[in-house]
């Protein structure tokens, strides 16, 4: 979902200090998480994933961003099929009926809870395309569950990209 500025929907927060000098923004305030700053080509994109073990934020540092992201989490019954062709039916209808896309500049910020199927591409006008990632809770790079992926990398074979 797309935050907004002085809020807090924890684990998110976005709040602004103002001081005499100009302003500051305010992420996470004394709780554990993993920052990083990802640096993404243009033209290219993260996987379509979900997390089980992290809320994840992302603050856009350059304008080109498109985000897509789904309006709930998937539900547990999807995640726990064990037949493949059901499970990869019920994938594509819930991305059918659930994902959003949108644009993501410089500013915005996205929050993604646990189980929200998320994914950023960069298609402006630098090099790289810049975006401040925050992970709420436990960051295992085994804790990515990949929906699509265009690089070979999927865990569930919707469709290659």
């Amino acid at each position: 979902m797309k935050l907004l500025d002085n809020i807090i929907e924890k684990p998110f927060m976005s709040l602004i200090e103002h001081r005499p000098w100009g302003h500051y923004g305010l992420y996470a305030d004394n709780v554990h998480c993993t920052t990083k700053i990802l640096f993404i080509k243009k033209g290219e994109s993260l996987s379509l994933q979900q997390h089980f073990l992290r809320d994840q934020e992302y603050l856009i540092l350059d304008d080109g961003f498109i985000i897509e992201y789904s309006d709930t989490e998937v539900p547990d019954s999807l995640i726990n099929e064990t037949n493949e062709h059901w499970k990869i039916e019920g994938f594509k209808q819930f991305l059918k009926a659930h994902l959003i896309t949108t644009v993501g500049n410089e500013g915005d910020i996205f929050g993604f809870r646990r189980k929200v199927i998320h994914r950023a591409s960069y298609h402006g006008d630098k090099k790289y395309g810049r975006a401040l990632d925050i992970a709420y809770g436990i960051n295992r790079e085994s804790d990515i569950y990949r929906i699509k992926d265009k690089y070979g990398r999927s865990d569930i074979k919707i469709e290659s990209e």
